[in-house]
């Protein structure tokens, strides 16, 4: 294991990781530069095939074939990467997401519902596995300290005409992991957001972005790997690359005395959690 990096010095043990949609794009870059770093590292998938040619490039690599739209699934997941490492896990990223093209003023957006879909995996799933993994960690058997990597984007933070539900499941994502963050502190586990550029992956197949085809494998493993060094770096709000930052430099960060000044108006009521 690497040295001078928080989460590696904090455990007894071989770190371990869990990345959802890690068997392609930014998600496999993370999981192999995680490998590097002396991680044992799970990834998930919901093609067989795909996980397959991670696994020819990466053979260190467990992986499981699951759906984390699914409830079954994401038990299913869980429980078997605790079984495969041996314990709870150290490190949840949470990677996987899909990007469809809406129109609402177009029939085909009309005719079904299209976004149900983005909502589970961008939204619902990553909230869901984000308590599966703090309630494994917290019913005892976890020592040392932990992490959560949310992948967010800079489209959080405005409305993308092309994506609307890429942009509205991300914002809500990343709203969650702002209260993930407060709830957490103190305990030992640290909640991480990063925000890519747009890489040259699959994940953007029905969009024409202007800045993605420029950013080959070349930047994905380039942002891959800035990624996992500030997240061992214990930089909470990463910005792995020069687009990255120009965005984000557009919205600015809440400050964390309003954040708090806020917070204290919205108290929860005595015995909330007994019923």
């Amino acid at each position: 294991m690497t040295q001078g990096n928080w989460l590696g010095e904090g455990l007894d043990h071989q770190p371990t990781a869990l990345v959802t949609g890690g068997s392609v794009g930014l998600g496999l870059a993370m999981a192999r530069e995680l490998v590097r770093l002396g991680f044992a590292v799970s990834i998930c998938a919901r093609t067989q095939s795909d996980l397959d040619a991670a696994r020819a490039l990466e053979p260190a690599l467990h992986a499981v074939r699951a759906d984390v739209a699914l409830a079954a699934d994401r038990e299913a997941l869980m429980a078997e990467v605790e079984r495969h490492h041996g314990r709870p896990l150290d490190c949840l990223v949470n990677n996987a997401a899909i990007v469809r093209a809406h129109d609402y003023a177009n029939p085909f957006t009309l005719e079904q519902d299209r976004a149900a879909d983005e909502i589970a995996i961008n939204f619902a799933a990553p909230v869901e596995l984000c308590r599966l993994f703090l309630k494994s960690r917290m019913g005892g058997a976890a020592v040392g300290p932990g992490a959560i990597l949310n992948v967010s984007t800079p489209g959080a933070f405005f409305p993308l005409d092309a994506n609307p539900l890429y942009c509205a499941t991300k914002a809500g994502f990343h709203m969650f992991t702002l209260s993930l963050r407060r709830h957490l502190a103190g305990t030992g586990v640290r909640v991480f957001e990063v925000y890519p550029p747009a890489l040259d992956t699959r994940l953007a197949d029905a969009l024409d972005v202007a800045s993605q085809a420029a950013n080959g494998q070349d930047t994905i493993d380039a942002v891959a790997a800035e990624t996992i060094r500030a997240l061992l770096a214990g930089e909470e709000v990463i910005a792995p690359h020069k687009q990255s930052r120009a965005l984000l430099a557009m919205f600015p960060q809440l400050d964390a005395a309003a954040l708090d000044a806020v917070n204290r108006g919205v108290q929860r009521r005595e015995g909330w959690d007994r019923g």
